[in-house]
């Protein structure tokens, strides 16, 4: 999967926000399909992406479930778009194009391997 830049920080500031609105593992995991260390790994990780636009980053189904469970995450528990937008930087329909953009391309890679 190839990130921009801005992409990359659009998943980790949902990944903070769903950690920060779930402080159990537990519910964590419920809500992401990951434990919290994992979530938090997987924010490391994309925070360590390679910076040329060339370069694939390499996530798991399990993680991209993660990533995405985040994504939507943020969409639903910000009240406005005012306050999405001032909590993560990016206005939502930025994330549910990143979200949608995932799925195809998740849908594509499956189909592939057909």
């Amino acid at each position: 999967m190839k990130l921009t830049p801005a992409q990359a920080a659009l998943f980790r500031e949902c990944i903070a926000l769903t950690l920060e609105a779930h402080d159990q593992d537990a519910m964590t995991e419920l809500c992401t399909g990951s434990p919290r260390r994992e979530l938090e790994n997987i924010a490391k990780g994309v925070t360590q992406m390679p910076e040329n636009a060339s370069d694939i980053c390499t996530f798991t189904l399990g993680q991209l479930h993660s990533i995405y469970a985040s994504i939507t995450h943020a969409v639903v528990a910000l009240p406005s778009e005012e306050t999405f937008h001032i909590r993560t930087g990016f206005y939502r329909e930025n994330a549910i194009a990143l979200a949608n953009s995932m799925r195809s391309t998740v849908r594509d890679c499956m189909r592939s391997d057909l």
